[in-house]
């Protein structure tokens, strides 16, 4: 039973996976039907599509249409396009022509279908200036149009305008013309320029204006013509207002304009049309002139300058009638004051004070007035001065004045104040002051005046600046003084009133010696030079005033110099000699030299002024030698021939030759004078003794001596005396074997040496006979005995290096040999011994001479040099 269960499980899953199987197997090509063709019914709607919602008249676009029928599918059919603006053809290609919301419209039988689009301008290739009726001094707004090549516009924000060649803006400014007549307005954009010619007229009419002074004669008639303006006063044809009606106070105005004057005076008149009034007035006169008066409105005992005043005249004609006229301005002439037409009246305001007549003629006949003019009221004051300009040392008045509005002057009360200058010289009463200035400067015043007449306070203030008096003193340059030759003087004249006040830009006239010379020193330009020593004098005169100044011309600057020691100058050293030196300018002018300078060293010597006076130097020399003195002044040089002797001796130095010396030797003395500069001077042998305690001397030659050496010892010397001047030299003397019979020790050593020798050779022969040694073995023997001896033993070092050492230090061998030649060079220079290291220059210690021999020197508290070693 079980089984049968598990085998209907089994037919039962494979029954399933293989119908699953057969369930997700893909349809082949062969199961499709292609050739199944649906069709589609009768078309029951249409719609219009377009790629855009909007285009330009530049462009052109491509509409279609689409047929459904009633599922939806897409039918077939002829269709036929049309379109409210522009062109379109069969295939649906769109022209457009005019901007705005064009409705394109397709048509299939029964039905319709329509697609609005919008067309825009296109591309701008001219421009459109819009209507232009501009007001004067009223906003107007510019605007202008791009329009395309199919006469679409549209307004242009980006336009450039220009009016009259002005820049007013860009795109649509405001503008306001500030007159009427005709402009030129220009508008550009990009390639493209308009031009407009436009009118510019008056605003709304506003009132009717009368022109001023008509005047017409009783019984005639004339004409009226009122102006009709805007707000602003422009003015334009009177038709704009439409039909005027007319009104006259006295007479009659027809509808045409014509005014019918009947009895003199002066007549209001009005004309009105459409709201639009115009008032004036015309003055009537008398027919003609019989008899004609002139007069002042106001009648007055005197009339105030400054003030204005109404003038007419009474005409009387022969009907009878009289009144006032106003004759034209060309009819009137007056001796004071001015005429001016205001207000169809005729004014005269005087001006000056006193009798003043005034004259008229009307129609032919003549009428006068004379009245008296007096100053009007103050509108100002001011502080006056008596003079001006004014000058130093005249006296002068202050007053203060009223002034009115003619310029009419006249003195009044007032406190006066000073408040620059010297007070001293300033008297003030109570409607002056009085001043007497007496230098150059400003003089200030102040002053107050309280109009009672005008309640006004008038506070003024003047000043005026004091100018120089008359020249009465002329103050030159150079009086007294000495003037080298070359060098000129601006004379430069200071010219002074009498109060010391500068003056300038004087003329002046020149004379020198009683010479004139006033062109000599115009062309030097004030410069006085002359080439002739001694006294001069220069006068100056200017507007009567003279002034002199007496000066000395002296030699210039130095070209030359002159000496009397041209040939040469020999000079002792220590001691002083004058030598007169003159320069000689560039003029040939001779003088005393007072300001010579010298290029020879101080050590040499020295050139000073001397006490003998002026043009007298004083030379003292200092070291021996040859030499070339320069002396200068100024660009003048000279040299001379210079010759410095030695002085006197204060002290003597002298040389031992050699280093060592013993007993028997022969050495030579050389002993010399020094002065005070160190100066080497000759010693005179025959006024000079030596003596020595080592042995005899000999005189060799002018400054050698020879000493024969006969005793020995540490304390050997010589002593010498010369002119009172003592030097003593010690030195050591060697004692020397067999007394310095033979020579030297050196000599008596060297002959025993040689004695000695000759024995050693005889007994070593001897001996080599004697023991009769094979000569070989001899040799070998004595060679072996050789090399076995030591070198050298200690004991026998020692005592050398000692000895050297002593050897060294009393030879000057521990300075090394570049400072010995640097010292014997500068001991060659000067000619004087130097000091080695360590030893003061002048003080006992080493010295090294012109020999680089390297000497030791004792010298004693009064100068005294005594060779030790």
């Amino acid at each position: 039973m079980r089984n049968r269960v598990s085998n209907r499980i089994l037919i039962f899953c494979f029954i399933l996976s293989l119908m699953l199987t057969q369930a997700v197997q893909p349809m082949t090509e062969l199961s499709l039907d292609n050739d199944v063709t649906m069709q589609a019914g009768t078309p029951t709607r249409m719609e219009v599509t377009s790629p855009q919602y909007s285009m330009t008249a530049d462009e052109v676009l491509i509409f279609d249409a689409v047929l459904f029928d009633s599922v939806n599918n897409i039918a077939e059919g002829e269709i036929s396009w049309s379109c409210s603006n522009g062109t379109i053809d069969s295939t649906g290609l769109f022209f457009p022509w005019s901007a705005g919301l064009i409705e394109i419209r397709a048509d299939h039988l029964t039905l319709n279908a329509t697609y609005n689009i919008t067309v825009t301008s296109g591309q701008a290739n001219t421009l459109r200036v819009l209507s232009l009726s501009p007001q004067v001094l009223q906003p107007y707004t510019l605007v202008a149009n791009e329009v395309d090549s199919r006469g679409n516009e549209r307004i242009s924000s980006d336009v450039v305008w220009t009016i009259d060649g002005v820049y007013v803006g860009q795109g649509s400014p405001q503008w306001i013309a500030d007159d009427v007549g005709n402009v030129n307005i220009k508008v550009r954009l990009n390639q493209m320029e308009t031009n407009v010619i436009a009118e510019v007229i008056p605003g709304t009419p506003f009132e009717f204006i009368f022109p001023e002074g008509i005047q017409v004669r009783s019984g005639q008639s004339i004409l009226l013509k009122p102006e009709l303006v805007d707000a602003n006063g422009f003015t334009m044809n009177r038709s704009a207002a439409g039909s005027m009606a007319w009104y006259a106070e006295n007479g009659s105005i027809n509808s045409q304009g014509w005014y019918q004057a009947s009895a003199p005076g002066r007549w209001n008149l009005s004309v009105i049309a459409g709201g639009i009034i115009g008032n004036g007035s015309i003055f009537v006169v008398p027919a003609n002139a019989l008899i004609s008066q002139l007069v002042i409105m106001e009648d007055l005992e005197s009339y105030s300058a400054g003030i204005a005043y109404e003038v007419a005249t009474i005409r009387t004609d022969n009907n009878g009638y009289s009144g006032y006229v106003i004759p034209p301005l060309s009819n009137w002439s007056i001796t004071s004051g001015g005429l001016h037409y205001e207000d169809e009246k005729v004014w005269w305001t005087p001006s000056s004070t006193g009798q003043v007549t005034l004259q008229v003629i009307d129609e032919d006949v003549f009428s006068s007035l004379e009245v008296n003019v007096v100053h009007g009221n103050a509108i100002n004051a001011i502080l006056s001065f008596s003079k001006s300009p004014l000058t130093a040392g005249t006296q002068c008045v202050v007053v203060f004045e009223a002034i009115d509005r003619s310029g009419n002057y006249w003195p009044v009360n007032a406190e006066i104040s000073l408040t620059s200058g010297n007070a001293s010289l300033t008297q003030i009463e109570s409607d002056h002051a009085v001043f007497n200035p007496q230098k150059v400067g400003t003089w200030r015043f102040e002053g107050t005046w309280f109009d009672n007449s005008t309640d006004s306070r008038y506070n003024v203030a003047n000043q005026i600046e004091v100018q120089h008096g008359k020249l009465a003193f002329i103050y030159l340059n150079g009086d007294s003084i000495i003037l080298p030759a070359d060098i000129p003087l601006l004379m430069e004249p200071q010219f002074t009133d009498a109060h010391g006040n500068q003056i300038v830009g004087l003329d002046v006239n020149w004379t020198i010696d009683d010479v004139d010379s006033t062109l000599d020193l115009i062309l030097s330009q004030g410069y006085f030079s002359s080439s002739v020593v001694g006294g001069h004098e220069i006068r100056a005169n200017a507007d009567g005033i003279f002034a002199t100044v007496r000066l000395t011309v002296v030699a210039g600057s130095a070209q030359h110099l002159i000496t009397d020691k041209d040939a040469g100058l020999t000079a002792i050293a220590g001691e002083s000699i004058d030598l007169f030196v003159q320069v000689v300018d560039i003029h040939g002018n001779t003088g005393p030299s007072n300001y010579l300078t010298s290029e020879l060293l101080s050590d040499v010597g020295i050139l000073e002024a001397s006490s003998a006076g002026v043009g007298f130097w004083s030379f003292t020399g200092k070291i021996a030698g040859e030499y070339v003195l320069t002396i200068e002044e100024g660009d003048a040089k000279r040299d001379i021939e210079l010759t410095i002797l030695p002085g006197d001796a204060i002290r003597i130095v002298t040389e031992l030759e050699g280093d060592s010396l013993a007993q028997g030797d022969v050495f030579l003395l050389k002993a010399n004078g020094i002065d005070s500069y160190g100066n080497e001077v000759i010693i005179d042998a025959d006024n000079t003794t030596i003596t020595c305690n080592a042995g005899p001397t000999t005189h060799v030659t002018a400054d050698t001596w020879e000493v024969e050496i006969t005793t020995a010892g540490n304390d050997r010397s010589c002593t010498i005396m010369w002119d009172g001047i003592i030097a003593q030299n010690f030195f050591d003397v060697e004692s020397v074997l067999l007394g310095g019979a033979v020579g030297s020790t050196n000599t008596a050593m060297g002959m025993g040496a040689f004695l000695l020798s000759l024995i050693l050779i005889t007994l070593i022969v001897l001996i080599r006979k004697a023991n009769q040694v094979t000569e070989d073995d001899w040799v070998e023997d004595a060679f072996d005995y050789d090399e076995d001896r030591p070198e050298s033993s200690p004991s026998h070092d020692e005592e050398p290096q000692s000895e050297s050492k002593d050897d060294e230090q009393s030879n000057g061998d521990w300075i090394d040999a570049a400072m010995r030649t640097t010292l014997a060079a500068a001991a060659t220079e000067i000619g004087v011994m130097q000091a080695a290291p360590g030893t003061e220059q002048g003080t006992t210690g080493w010295y090294v001479d012109v020999s680089e021999e390297v000497q030791y020197w004792n010298v004693a508290d009064d100068g005294t040099w005594t060779r030790v070693s």
